[in-house]
């Protein structure tokens, strides 16, 4: 079968033709299928028996083009490939938060898998305030498992090494790296290359003070260096709450949360996976400034994302510390060693968060808290927090010693 790009009538013979598929829905019963894509680089689609919902499965294909921006934008579909090999890996650790994988198909760039059909991407319930109290644990337990399972920590060199190769994602990490590290800080880039930075002309003057801190500058460039050169484990590579999905909360606020899309996944900074998802919880908390209708549910949220936050932390760190106890090496049992490393990471994702903060609020790709507040004055307000922030944590990360200075840091401004 040669390559095309499937549509909602297309992806029913497709699934009929696979023999992977007929374990899973039966594909001589009449099956439906619509399209789910929400995202900003793949084509989704739930296919499933007519008169059956829950007998379902779902079709991702990547395609050759950033799906958000059109054919303009072209993209090697080959970043499926990463998704299928992470996805492989994610559930091997952790196969309660991961979406089963059922088939990777190498010639369509299909990626078949657990249609998480009760479930939810999280960010826009948060937004109204939903609240899912084992998020921060539920993640936290998820990166000790993931991270600490493909790092040196966790599996052999040599083995390391040779998985290592197969997670050079040189496209999606250039993405990354032009988007959060390089285009949000500069006002002209050099060699030509266009800056695709969408703000708000209300931040323009914030924007500008932001764009000539030389001291500010040099410190992004050696988180991007980090970001670049540190191979500590396979990360997701764009863990946010656009990334997240969950069930609807019981009657103790808890669900099933599950994660999802890990086709930037490569081999970095374990600070990086942890900073984006906090700072995405840092995100939210600033943009309910314009969400929230008074001060006491906003206080109220705010204090409950400040709680994710420390759980998040606090179990990663804990699961983290677990797993180095049964290390194959007496280097990583010693506690002077684990603290030295855990106050890396921390300082990592301090600087990491600033940084996502940033490129959220003037870079190319916005999240739906920000944008969505109605109040023009106070879209600019929360922008503005956003960057202050952001520039805070960034100047600030390489001195932070505990979890609780971060989240001072976020608190004076959002509290001001």
């Amino acid at each position: 079968m040669d390559y095309f790009i499937l549509n909602s009538q297309t992806v029913i013979d497709y699934v009929r033709s696979k023999p992977e598929a007929k374990n899973l829905v039966d594909i001589s019963a009449k099956l439906e299928a619509e399209e789910l894509s929400d995202g900003n680089l793949n084509f989704v689609f739930r296919v499933f028996e007519s008169g059956n919902r829950a007998k379902s499965i779902l079709v991702k294909q990547a395609v050759p083009y950033l799906r958000v921006a059109g054919e303009s934008w072209r993209l090697s579909p080959a970043r499926a490939g990463f998704e299928a090999r992470a996805l492989k890996l994610e559930h091997q650790f952790a196969p309660e938060v991961v979406p089963v994988p059922y088939w990777f198909d190498e010639t369509m760039f299909v990626n078949v898998m657990e249609d998480l059909r009760v479930h939810e991407v999280m960010r826009k319930p948060m937004v109204n305030r939903v609240r899912f109290n084992n998020l921060g644990a539920t993640i936290g337990d998820f990166l000790a498992k993931t991270l600490f399972g493909t790092s040196d920590f966790g599996m052999e060199a040599s083995t390391k090494k040779v998985l290592m190769t197969q997670f050079a994602n040189t496209e999606l990490c250039e993405i990354t790296e032009d988007l959060i590290f390089t285009e949000p800080f500069e006002a002209v880039l050099l060699l030509g290359k266009i800056n695709r930075n969408q703000f708000d002309p209300g931040i323009k003057p914030a924007l500008e003070k932001l764009q000539a801190d030389l001291e500010l500058k040099a410190v992004v460039a050696e988180l991007k260096y980090r970001f670049m050169t540190s191979s500590q484990a396979l990360l997701h590579g764009d863990l946010h709450t656009g990334s997240i999905m969950a069930t609807q909360p019981d009657g103790h606020h808890n669900a099933d949360i599950r994660v999802i899309d890990p086709e930037f996944a490569f081999f970095g900074p374990i600070g990086f996976d942890v900073g984006l998802f906090v700072a995405n919880l840092f995100l939210n908390a600033s943009a309910q400034h314009g969400h929230a209708p008074d001060q006491n549910s906003r206080d109220a949220y705010r204090s409950y994302l400040f709680q994710q936050y420390r759980f998040c932390w606090e179990i990663f760190e804990l699961g983290f510390r677990k797993q180095l106890e049964r290390a194959n090496s007496n280097s990583w049992r010693s506690k002077t060693f684990q603290d030295m490393l855990m106050q890396g990471i921390l300082r990592d994702t301090a600087g990491f968060a600033g940084c996502e903060m940033i490129r959220r609020s003037v870079g190319f790709a916005h999240v739906f808290d920000v944008d969505s507040v109605a109040s023009d004055q106070k879209r600019v307000e929360v922008l503005e927090m956003n960057l202050e922030i952001g520039m805070k944590l960034i100047k600030n990360h390489q001195h932070i010693s505990g979890f609780s200075e971060l989240e001072n840091i976020v608190r004076e401004v959002i509290e001001a």
